[in-house]
Order: C-alpha cells, then structure tokens, then sequence
C-alpha cells in the first residue's frame, strides 16, 4: 500500500508539473467558485456601492458600443467626470472589451473566473520558485485563489478588489527582474498597468509595498562579496523595471495625479480590529446571507496545520513568509494594536488613503499559503527520500489540501450568495439631460440615459453648484435675450450646439467643466465651475470635445514604454545581449517624454470647492457676530478662535456645533478635534473627528486663514438638562495623548481642553435612540 501511494504521489508531481494539467484543475475550480456568479449573470446588483461603481462600467462601454467613443468622459455622474482620473474607474482596462461585447453585467462574472485562474496559477509559479515541488505548489494555490475577499468584493459590487489576485504575479516577475530576465519587467510593469486601469485603489499600493520587500529580501541574498556583480546588474534591472513601470502606467497614472492634486481623497479616522473579530474573519466559515465581518476573508483553518511540517523541518525558509504573515495581521488590528503598525503606514504618501486595515487579511492570507506550500513540500520531499516512513504523513497532508479546498469553494460560494440580484431596468432611448438622481440607485438613471447630480464618490469630484436637474434644455445661453441655442449633436466626449447670438454671450452646457474641454468656437471658461464657452456675436455652431492633456499625454508615454519594451526584445531575439545601462536609456526616452509634456503642454486645475458637510464654506474672512470669541492655543501651531453653540437642539434633536480653527504654521499630521459633551451629572458624549470640515487635516489646511469646522450631534435620549460643550486636540493618528492647551503665560492646563458654551437639552426631545454624527 505503501508503494501505490508513493506511486500515486508521483505521478500527482508529475501531473502538476503539465500546464494544460494544472489549468484545468484551475480552470474547473474556478468554474465551481464562480457557479452562483455566473448563474445570475446579467442582472443588476442591487448594493448600494454596486450602483455607484457599476454604472461607472456602463457608462463605459455605453461610450463604446452608442457612440464609438473611447470612455474619457462621464457625463451620467457626479454631473460629469473625468472617467480616467476617477480611482475607481476600470473603464480604461482591457477588461472593458469584454464589457462592450457582451455587456458589463454578464462580462462580471466571466472576469471573476479568469482572475480566479490567474490567481491559482500565479501563486502556484511563485510558491514553487520558493520550495521546489510542484505538488506542494499545487496543493496551496487555491488557498489563496479561492480566498474569501474575492468573493465577498463581487457580491458587493468591488470587483476591482480581484486584482489582488494578480498579487503572486508581481513577485515573480520582480525575482525575474533580479535574475536579470526582460520577461520580469514586462511582467511587472503589465501587472500594475493593468491593476491601476481596473481600478485598483488598494493592491496597486499594497502590491507596490510587498515588491519593495520582495526586492529587499533578493537583494539580501546577493550580500556576499562574490555577489558584487550580480548585486550590480540588479540593481540596475530594478532602476530600468521602475522606469518602465512608471511610463507603462502613465496613461492612467498621469490623470490620476491630475485627479488627486486638484481634490485630494481624505481618509481620516483610527480604525482597528481587535483579535477575536480579525480571527472570525480569517477564519470562520461565512454564512449564506447577510454582511457580517466573520468570514469575509475566509481562509480554511485546517490549512493551517500545513504551516506545521514547514516550522518544524524548514524554519529557515519559513522564516520569511511567518514574520510577513504576522506583520500583515498585526497591519490588519490597525489602530486597536498597540504599537500601530497600521499607523506608521498611513504617515506614507498613497498609504494615507487607507481606510479599512482589515484588507491586510489578503497578504496575510497569502503568506499562510506560502507556509500552507512549504509544508507540504517538505513532507513530499521526506516521503522521496523515505518512502516507508513518510509516505502516509505525505499523503495525510495531500488529504488536508484536498479538504481545504473543498471548504473555500464553500466559502466563497456562501459569499457570492450575498449578492442582492435583480432585473436589469428597461433601457428608453432618450436624449441625454442630468437629472437630480440618488447616488445609491445610479444603476437605474443610467437605462433612462440620465446624468445623476448626486454624486457618491469616495473622494471630492469638483462639482458646480449651479447643475440642475429640471432644465428644459441642457444647453442655454447665460442671458437668454442673447439669443438662442439648439443641440445638433450629443455625445460623451463631444457636444455640437447651433448658437446664435445677437451679442457677445457665454453658452452653458449642464455639466462640470474641466480643463480638458475645447471648443471650435470661441473661449472654454467656467462659470462657477459649470461648463461654458464665450461666443460672439452671429451664428456659429459651437462643437465641444474633451481631448484631456493627462489622458493624451500619458497614451503617448505608455506608447513609447511598450515600444522600447518591443525594441529591446526584438534586440534579444537578433542575439544581441541585454544590457540594462542600455535597457534603461531606453525607459528614460518616454520619462523624458513625460517631462517634457507635462511643461510645455500647461493646463489649468479643476479644483473641488472645500465645503463642510451641510454645504457651508470650510474657509470665512472673519469670526462671523454670531460667534463667541475664544482665542485659545494649543502645543501646536493650532488657535482655536471661536466657535458657534446654539441655546439648545432643533425641533429634530439635531445640535449644530461650528468651530473656528487657525493654524500658522506646520502641524502634525497626527494632530485631530476632539469635543466632550458633558451633563451636570457628569455624562459625557462628543464627537471626534481627525479632519477640519470632513476636508483637511490640520496638517494640510492653509495658513493664517480662518477655517469653519461644522459638524452636528443628535441629542435624541440625551437627559434634559445643561450641558457644556468642551473643546480640545488629539493625536488621532498617534499615540491618541492630548494636545496641551497653553494659558497665555504659555503653561499648559491641566485638562488639555477648553470650555467653548453651554446648551440645552429640552425635556421634548424624542428620545428613542442617542447617536453623533460628527
């Protein structure tokens, strides 16, 4: 029995050595995964966050398959947007052909599968590179391929989130690099081409982050003094890699920048996860229905027991993926572990963004795989040196692969029957006008060929305060006894009016300008941040085109990537040795390419208008009457100059609070509000908030200008009575210790916090339930 099942093993090596073999296996599992997914291809997800993000992929491929038009820009959110420099846009992938021949609804599933495969035969090519079985490879790779996130992001509309899947193939493609191989760069620079252009807001960075420690622990082993050249010739690979990378994603990366200068995406808060709750998300087997955290990230616990041969016989080789393992989960407690790991990240460019560290859970899930592999390679490699001895740990091990899978495809398909499916709504042919819309129902504006003005995006789109939802006409003059203006011709990226104009006058068109915007006729201008163009006199017909510097450029720098790419291995294949000085002249052409269109080609910036949440401006010339005076500093170069309390709540129990902040000088990006509501009895309630106006962080805002800070509490089941308001700074995202408050002699006081007035709370008050909103 012994003898057949090492037969048995074998012949299993063998098998996972074959690629068609194991793309079937993938390809089959894969298909039982995506089962439930792909039964209710071509219905709507009814997910609020899916009605934002789909309709982003049917606005595209509407640009594609009605007009012939590549998707630069979307006039049916937010008023009108730059499609390409929206984060979470994955118009601009290759995915996108796929949408437009089949439809983005039933492209979703099918993309599902392939990046299920991908992701199982990635992660096979890595973890074999680093234990040396195929087998073992084989039997850890739907570990991670089949991890929970993944199914949990399609039923909830994030399908972006897939492209960690894509995670394995970047660090094979960065040892290839090391190894001096042109194949690793085109494979590292394709992969966050293509993470980036499918909207990839969390695995470009963190993929980024895991390639930077990737290439430190190559370069590690290449110390020794006899590895000199080697180290050298590497180093220079990465250098030519970083360039080609960077030009490869300018088409995407260009317009992002553009995005992210002009309206930063703040994320502020201190989220964290404590032990008990991160396991049950690793761990726990997910339950058919419902958003709960337990399962979301589904990792089958008896894998776990993989990880054991590989700390026991191969610690040295364990080392590496153990600690990565660790440090990922304690990345993933975010602000509840104590150091915060979490913390120090977000003090990074990029990382800042970060909202949720639980996604940590991913790499952590990836690297248990990596032990999950190590073991069995470890157990397989025994069992061909001892046979009699080994053969059944071996085969036991096999068993608990086998099992593990059985228990992810469970999972995920618990997960993907989170999904909230309807009907797709009944397409009506209509021209286009901008409606008033619901930002959690975009997916139904969309059929009836209307734009939604109520945008909710993740980060401030600049929108104008003078979009309508009612107008007869998207197009008008601005003074109506100018004239008159009649539509010809709609299309996304090209708008045609016939104008004429018995005076100089301005035509505005229903939608957000942006700098990208040009006209036959006449002056592209913005009129309170609405699209408009200045005409004269007569008839004209004015045709609008959006031909944006960032998405243009960054075409022709990705172009000229991809060509160099093609020329250096076009010089390969004549028998002409690679030489990386060479192969990075080569990637500087279209950096310098970059520059130099970037200096010459000038655009202005479309800025987002800071407002607070109820619509008031962040910034005012003056301490308005209405305000009490409070002229207090702060330890830091923060003033808190006064601040508004009403006597007492509105009819609804709501209380507006508005502070008034002054910085001078540079602050701590750590540095956050915190406001004590206190009772005469000593109740305390409050509201803590890390950015001024949901806006800036201190660390951010302008200098020397009055900032208006307003937010509101629900007072609902707050006890009738007098309460104080108190009114302090924190390190939010930090060590959370109070920043002294300083009496003019400069002492500090005692509590860190200043009393700024007093309401009260009516006995009328509802008092069903008691909530802040800050």
């Amino acid at each position: 029995m012994t003898t057949s099942s090492h037969g048995l093993l074998r012949a299993a090596h063998r098998a996972a050595s074959l690629t068609s073999v194991r793309l079937a296996l993938f390809g089959v599992l894969a298909l039982a995964a995506c089962w439930h997914s792909l039964s209710l291809a071509g219905g709507m997800n009814d997910f609020r966050d899916s009605h934002l993000l789909d309709s982003y992929e049917d606005a595209g491929t509407r640009s594609v398959t009605h007009y012939g038009q590549l998707p630069l820009w979307n006039p049916w959110s937010c008023g009108g947007q730059y499609a390409l420099g929206s984060p979470q846009t994955r118009v601009f992938s290759p995915t996108v052909v796929l949408s437009s021949l089949v439809g983005p609804r039933r492209a979703e599933p099918l993309l599902l599968w392939v990046f299920l495969v991908l992701g199982m035969e990635g992660f096979f090519h890595y973890a074999r590179r680093r234990t040396g079985s195929a087998l073992g490879a084989l039997g850890a790779a739907p570990l991670f391929g089949l991890m929970g996130f993944t199914a949990l992001s399609w039923a909830i509309g994030w399908l972006n989130f897939a492209g960690f899947l894509l995670l394995p193939w970047l660090l094979v493609g960065t040892r290839r690099v090391i190894e001096g191989k042109l194949s690793g760069v085109a494979l590292v620079g394709g992969v966050f081409a293509l993470l980036l252009s499918f909207g990839g807001t969390y695995p470009v960075p963190m993929g980024a982050l895991f390639v930077t420690l990737e290439t430190g622990r190559a370069l590690y082993g290449l110390r020794g003094p006899r590895d000199r050249a080697r180290r050298n010739r590497a180093l220079w690979a990465l250098g030519a890699t970083a360039c080609f990378t960077l030009a490869a994603c300018a088409f995407r990366l260009w317009p992002l920048i553009e995005t992210m200068r002009s309206s930063p995406r703040v994320m502020a808060g201190t989220p964290g996860n404590a032990l008990e709750p991160l396991a049950k998300m690793l761990l726990q087997l997910p339950a058919r229905s419902g958003y709960s955290d337990p399962g979301n990230f589904y990792f089958a616990p008896v894998a776990l027991a993989l990880a054991l041969p590989a700390l026991a016989f191969a610690r040295r080789r364990a080392l590496y993926p153990a600690i990565m393992a660790g440090l990922c989960a304690w990345m993933a407690a975010g602000y509840s572990a104590k150091p915060s790991l979490f913390a120090g990240l977000r003090t990074l460019p990029i990382f800042e963004t970060f909202r949720y560290p639980e996604r940590f859970l991913v790499p952590t899930s990836y690297f248990l795989a990596e032990l999950a592999a190590l073991g069995l390679a470890v157990l397989l490699t025994r069992t061909w040196r001892s046979p009699s001895k080994w053969t059944w740990a071996a085969v036991a091990a096999c068993a608990v692969a086998f099992a593990s899978w059985g228990l992810q495809l469970r999972a995920f398909d618990n997960l993907s029957r989170w999904a909230q499916m309807t009907a797709m709504p009944a397409e009506r042919e209509q021209p286009f006008a901008q409606a008033r819309g619901n930002r959690w129902s975009q997916g139904h504006l969309l059929a009836l060929n209307r734009g939604s003005i109520a945008c909710g995006e993740a980060w401030p789109v600049p929108m104008s305060a003078s979009l309508r939802g009612d107008l007869s006409a998207e197009e008008y003059l601005e003074e109506p006894s100018a004239g008159t203006a009649k539509r010809v011709e709609w299309t996304p990226n090209r708008v045609s009016v016939d104008v004429e104009a018995t005076r100089p006058t301005v035509l505005l068109v229903n939608q957000n300008w942006h700098p990208g915007w040009k006209s036959s006729q006449g002056e592209v201008v913005s009129r309170d941040g609405l699209l408009g163009v200045r005409v004269p006199e007569g008839h004209h017909q004015v045709v609008l085109s959006f031909l944006p510097r960032s998405g243009i450029g960054g075409a022709i720098v990705s172009g000229l990537a991809w060509a160099g790419l093609a020329f250096l291995g076009w010089r390969g294949r004549r028998g002409h040795a690679l030489r990386w000085p060479v192969a990075m002249s080569v990637f500087s052409v279209p950096i310098v390419t970059w520059l130099v269109l970037g200096m010459a080609w000038h655009e202005p910036v479309a800025k987002a208008e800071p407002r607070n949440a109820d619509g008031s401006p962040l910034t005012v010339p003056a301490l308005p009457p209405q305000a009490k005076a409070v002229d207090t500093r702060f330890e830091v170069p923060v003033e808190l100059v006064g601040a508004e309390v009403p006597a007492e709540p509105d009819a609804e129990g709501i209380l507006p609070l508005v502070l008034h902040w002054r910085t001078s000088a540079p602050v701590p990006r750590s540095v956050g509000v915190f406001v004590h509501v206190v009772s005469a009895e000593g109740q305390r309630m409050g509201s803590d908030h890390a950015v001024v106006g949901g806006t800036w962080f201190f660390a951010d805002a302008p200098r020397d200008t009055l900032l208006r800070d307003a937010f509101s509490l629900s007072t609902r089941g707050w006890r009738p009575g007098e309460w104080k308001v108190l009114v302090g700074l924190w390190h939010a995202g930090g060590d959370q210790s109070r920043v002294n408050v300083l009496e003019p002699s400069g002492q500090p006081v005692s509590e860190g916090r200043v009393y700024v007035g007093t309401f009260t709370v009516p006995r009328n008050v509802r008092a069903n339930e008691s909530s802040v909103n800050p």
